[in-house]
């Protein structure tokens, strides 16, 4: 009886004991006490002594925060509070569980910077993206984001193309900056990430913008072994590049004043070297370009048809290395790394032609006492430094210096005739050159972690001249000519900007800021002298005078999420200039709308406002770079457009195409152009502005584009329909006229092919429809001998009667260039050779028309000049 009684008993304790371990309530007495333990161990007491599970996910909320805590013989609830209310962290009862969660009212913003993992570079436009809200952001040009998520969000999905995703796990609590490195794709196995992470095209309110890196300017067929970005950009549909094989940017029927060129936030007002045939921008430096084609952001103004944003390389924090290059033009290197590891980098930059070195003592004869020489040079300069202060402060200083030199010399000697002319001898000498000479310094810094703010002070500015001389004498009598002409003209510009980048939460953007701008013009000044022995001696200085004029504008945007389907870009500047006691003041508008149609296509307009206050006069019968820089006057307003632009756009879903489809219509006033017969050197006077006529232009058109951007195979086909018309009261009789480089058609196809690990293929074919020129019907000339080196008087006799402006279309043009460059590792560098062909199938294309003399019947008749296939090789070393 008594076994059976014991029997009972043990059982009835078997039973109540699991009765007791689920029995608990939130006053059942616990005592936890624990120093500085992670929340984790806890949960584990509870659990091993009161039978308490906690449910939670890792993902969302993180126990790993030290706590310390002291409770004896105390209700469940009050410790629990105490355990976790100071991490946000919630608990309810369901069954016999208490599941933990982050409280669903509370956000956080999570800022920080992301980065090159090996060179500690900031990467522009990386996507950072929570997969668990759908919620996302990019870098700004700086390298920095901020975005507001709520507090349950356990981790952030950071990409950048050309690098391997990454997961960043994020703390439980605060508010944290965030560091982060990706690491390139060629230096780790791939990695798949499941979560779509980069940005869709339908997805982004901005339109008409497209963003070029410097691997695809490298990877582009090469003239004379250069890698050029204007290039790169003219392969774009709604982009011309003028002339053939030149640099030029003419982006919807705009002039080139109208582009916006900024090199780290600082204007640059030429673009071009050798003539045009090359740009100034040395890619091997250049970080990223964004070309904005319409729907300005409010951010950018002063110009009317683009803006290209230009980030050079802020250099290696970790390590030196560089390159060095040689080509059949010229010659290059680059070195970056740290100053101080971590924390200050430097990058250097230079490039030089050796033309004027392989012309140099050669001289062109025709036999007949006749020579000539020929010496072109350009260079240039790149350097920046940049600092680190602090998580929350970054310091950039960076400059710019380049030049272009040409010099012709040409002579002739008669002393030795027989045919019984006077014996002379007859020298000259021209020289034009221009440069670009640009610095800024800029300083980052972090308020909060929704809000960055930039400043920056820079300097920027062009000059132009030409340099004349001329010498005839007669041997053995005082018969002599002497002329000396000079031609001079510069543009100067500083200014201070602020910026300010703030993030609230992730349905809006905001960007605002303002900044001052005093520009110092110099439209020419012009000396002559002539001591010839049969006229009074001259010597003569024209306007020495500078203009001054400045610059203030004020801006604001924000890119708001309204619906999940309807995005709004919503933007003002008002800007004013100050010139010869006279204010013009302008308010610009901005407007960009992005609705989201079935099967992910997005439809898109845009409405676009801008004033520009400096113009440049431009010759049409010259390829020079004798542009002048000039600003409006109280005869000469700012030029203003109003541009509309609607589209359709839409990435596949695998993500390796984007197709985009645009209209645009844009209006331009109070453009300017010289007058009939008038030009650069006769405007050299006290008031160029009454030698232009005052007018307006129009254009509009379609641009398609459909880019292959993932896979061994990349490349991009565009097709640009387009009309631009301009008209002046003063020219073509007030009538209306074609653009000069008013084109109907353009094709652009870019195909880059990888070939195994060494080789890579690129090669680029367009058709243009031929540009508009200006010829003459008829003309009145004199009899003299024309020398092929000096014009010779029946130049200076001759009266051409010109006919419609931009009447005569040149004839359409077709092109193939090609590439193919073989990349070699080696132990301690990488070779590389490149070999390309411009005009591979040698097509005559129109290049420059001119008139020439039939030696036959004396009638003149119009020829054109062609450039030939052009092979290239180049070889560099990276190190």
């Amino acid at each position: 009886m008594m076994s059976l009684t014991r029997v009972l008993l043990v059982g009835m304790l078997l039973l109540l004991f699991p009765f007791r371990a689920i029995a608990w309530d939130w006053n059942t007495k616990v005592t936890v006490i624990l120093n500085k333990q992670p929340l984790r161990a806890a949960c584990e007491l509870l659990e091993k002594n009161y039978g308490i599970h906690f449910s939670y996910s890792r993902d969302i909320v993180d126990l790993s925060a030290p706590v310390s805590i002291h409770a004896q013989n105390r209700p469940l609830k009050k410790v629990l509070d105490e355990l976790f209310t100071p991490y946000d962290i919630e608990f309810t009862r369901i069954g016999d569980q208490v599941v933990l969660t982050i409280k669903k009212s509370m956000t956080r913003t999570i800022s920080g910077y992301i980065e090159d993992g090996v060179t500690k570079e900031r990467l522009i436009g990386a996507t950072v993206f929570s997969p668990s809200r759908q919620a996302g952001t990019v870098t700004n040009q700086y390298g920095f984001f901020s975005l507001t998520i709520p507090k349950d969000t356990g981790s952030l999905v950071v990409s950048y193309v050309g690098y391997t995703p990454l997961r960043q796990p994020l703390p439980a609590t605060g508010s944290p900056q965030l560091i982060v490195g990706l690491q390139p794709l060629s230096n780790l196995p791939e990695v798949v990430i499941t979560e779509s992470t980069q940005q869709k095209l339908q997805e982004q309110t901005q339109m008409s913008r497209i963003n070029v890196n410097a691997a695809e300017v490298k990877a582009m067929p090469k003239l004379l072994g250069e890698a050029d970005l204007i290039r790169a950009l003219q392969a774009l549909p709604g982009v011309s590049g003028g002339m053939e094989g030149a640099s030029g940017l003419h982006v919807r029927g705009g002039s080139p004043d109208q582009n916006l060129i900024l090199v780290d936030g600082t204007p640059v007002f030429s673009s071009s070297h050798l003539l045009g045939l090359f740009s100034i921008f040395n890619p091997d430096v250049m970080k990223t370009a964004d070309l904005y084609k319409g729907a300005f952001p409010a951010r950018f103004g002063g110009r009317l048809s683009s803006v290209i944003d230009i980030s050079l390389k802020d250099g290696d924090m970790r390590k030196v290395h560089g390159d060095v290059a040689i080509g059949l033009l010229a010659a290059k290197f680059k070195v970056e790394g740290p100053i101080v590891k971590d924390k200050t980098s430097f990058v250097v930059s230079a490039r030089r032609s050796y033309l004027d070195v392989l012309t140099n003592g050669a001289n062109l004869t025709d036999g007949k006492g006749q020579t000539a020489y020929f010496s072109p040079l350009f260079y240039d300069v790149n350097v920046k430094v940049n600092h680190i202060f602090s998580p929350k402060d970054r310091i950039y200083a960076s400059g710019y210096f380049g030049q272009d030199n040409f010099l012709i010399k040409a002579g002739r000697d008669n002393t030795n005739n027989t045919s019984g002319q006077t014996p002379y001898i007859e020298n000259s000498r021209f020289q034009i050159g221009w440069g670009n000479g640009i610095g800024s310094l800029r300083w980052n810094h972090i308020y909060t972690p929704q809000l960055f703010s930039n400043l920056t002070l820079n300097y920027s500015q062009y000059y132009f001249f030409t340099d004349y001389r001329y010498k005839y004498e007669v041997p053995g009598t005082d018969e002599q000519r002497s002329q000396y002409g000079k031609y001079y003209s510069r543009m100067q510009n500083g200014s201070l900007k602020m910026d300010f980048d703030y993030r609230p939460n992730p349905k809006h953007a905001v960007k605002f800021g303002g900044e001052v701008t005093e520009h110092i013009f110099k439209p020419g000044i012009s000396v002559y002298e002539d001591k010839s022995s049969d006229a009074v001696p001259m010597d003569t200085v024209t306007n020495k005078t500078s203009i001054p004029g400045w610059e203030f504008a004020l801006y604001g945007e924000d890119d708001w999420e309204v619906l999940k389907s309807l995005h709004i870009n919503l933007g003002m500047r008002a800007a004013a200039f100050l010139v010869e006691r006279r204010a013009y003041v302008s308010l610009q508008p901005r407007l960009g709308v992005r609705w989201m149609l079935p099967y992910n296509w997005a439809v898109k307009g845009a409405y676009t406002y801008m004033n520009q206050y400096i113009h440049l006069l431009t010759n049409n019968g010259t390829a020079l770079p004798t542009d002048l820089w000039v600003p409006s006057t109280q005869l000469v307003p700012p030029m203003l457009s109003r541009q509309a632009t609607a589209g359709i756009a839409k990435t596949s879903n695998n993500r390796k195409y984007e197709i985009s489809l645009e209209a645009y219509h844009k209006t331009m006033d109070n453009i300017i152009e010289y007058k009939e017969n008038a030009s650069f050197i006769n405007s050299a006077t006290t008031r160029w502005d009454t030698k232009v006529a005052i007018g307006k232009g129009w254009s509009y058109g379609m641009e398609f584009l459909l880019e292959k951007k993932k896979g061994t195979t990349r490349g991009w086909l565009g097709y640009t329909l387009a009309w631009s018309t301009r008209q002046f009261p003063e020219v073509n009789g007030g009538r209306a006229f074609p653009y000069k480089y008013d084109r109907r058609h353009d094709i652009e196809l870019v195909v880059i092919q990888q070939l195994g690990k060494h080789w890579e293929v690129s090669a680029s074919w367009e058709f243009n429809t031929g540009n508009a020129l200006t010829l003459a019907t008829s003309s009145y000339e004199g009899n003299t001998e024309v020398s092929p080196f000096f014009p010779g008087p029946d130049y200076y006799n001759r009266v051409d009667h010109i006919g419609e402006r931009n009447g005569f279309r040149a004839g359409n043009s077709h092109r193939l260039d090609l590439s193919f460059t073989y990349t070699k590792q080696k132990k301690w560098w990488t070779k590389s050779w490149n070999f390309s062909f411009y005009n591979a199938y040698n097509q005559k294309n129109p290049f420059y028309y001119y008139m020439r003399k039939s030696a036959d019947t004396q009638t003149r008749y119009l020829s054109r000049i062609s450039i030939p296939i052009i092979p290239s090789v180049s070889y560099a070393i990276k190190f």
